[in-house]
């Protein structure tokens, strides 16, 4: 039996979630889930360095209060998603030093001069030079080094699937094995985000053909998560995203306390350790 757990979802304290705290937690209860990290959006701009939006405060009065609601029915992870904080990183690292989150989730959704890799035409762009772009700030995001795994790694086959353009990284080996020989020389992860089979492109971000290559490499932390927006999304697609990792060899799944990884044996409810 899996330990089912979502490490990837937005509240209302996300300028793009639509439910609370309390009703996304019913939700997970209701889903199966055992144990979720609520990663709302910290997404500095040129224009809003310190992403006015995000009120650490209220995120953490509103996780604090659902934890004393659902403490024998589900755990309740602190955590923030920072969108690009390689380009912005004093600001994001004045967020994590002052608060105590259990998980950091990093992630690049934004190139340099906020062009944002959602808002592009892909029919209509050199599809190669923005890969290329976005694979080198994942670069420089695995750098910084102030996360715990990185979101969605392969995140432009989302939207370009969009305008019937398939991408795939793997067409770009040498520059994502860099990507990954840094996380995993520093010992952080990557999660497994199920959102891409509600999309148009049908499969997990990444694909499985780049966990097998992250696994090759000697890579160990995977978390998996719904990247759910709205409370009926949270928990889909979770138990494929353990399959995928169990078919590309890994024997456990990754979860965090206090920014500590602690690893769960697939298939099994004790914790375990990652050889």
């Amino acid at each position: 039996m899996y330990y089912l757990y979502d490490y990837h979802m937005h509240s209302n304290n996300s300028p793009d979630g639509h439910h609370s705290v309390m009703e996304m937690c019913q939700r997970a209860v209701e889903a199966g889930m055992e144990e979720i990290a609520i990663t709302d959006h910290f997404e500095p701009v040129s224009g809003d360095k310190e992403f006015k939006y995000y009120s650490p405060q209220f995120y953490f009065f509103d996780v604090l209060k659902a934890r004393a609601v659902f403490a024998d029915r589900l755990k309740i992870k602190l955590a923030v998603e920072l969108g690009q904080p390689q380009l912005y990183p004093e600001y994001s690292i004045k967020l994590i030093n002052s608060y105590s989150y259990d998980f950091v989730l990093g992630s690049a959704h934004k190139l340099p001069g906020d062009i944002d890799m959602g808002m592009l035409d892909y029919r209509n762009v050199d599809v190669r030079y923005y890969c290329k772009q976005y694979l080198r700030q994942l670069k420089h995001l695995a750098e910084w080094n102030q996360f715990d795994c990185i979101g969605h790694l392969d995140l432009p086959k989302r939207y370009s699937a969009n305008y019937g353009v398939k991408i795939s990284l793997m067409d770009y080996q040498e520059d994502l094995e860099e990507v990954l020989a840094i996380i995993i020389k520093n010992k952080k992860g990557i999660e497994i985000n199920t959102s891409g089979l509600r999309q148009k492109m049908g499969q997990c971000l990444p694909s499985l053909d780049i966990l097998k290559l992250y696994r090759k490499m000697g890579g160990q932390i995977i978390t998996v998560g719904s990247d759910a927006h709205c409370a009926e999304d949270i928990g889909k697609g979770i138990k494929e995203a353990i399959q995928m990792a169990e078919e590309a060899g890994f024997r456990y799944i990754t979860t965090y306390n206090q920014r500590k990884p602690e690893w769960k044996k697939i298939g099994h409810r004790k914790i375990g350790y990652a050889i």
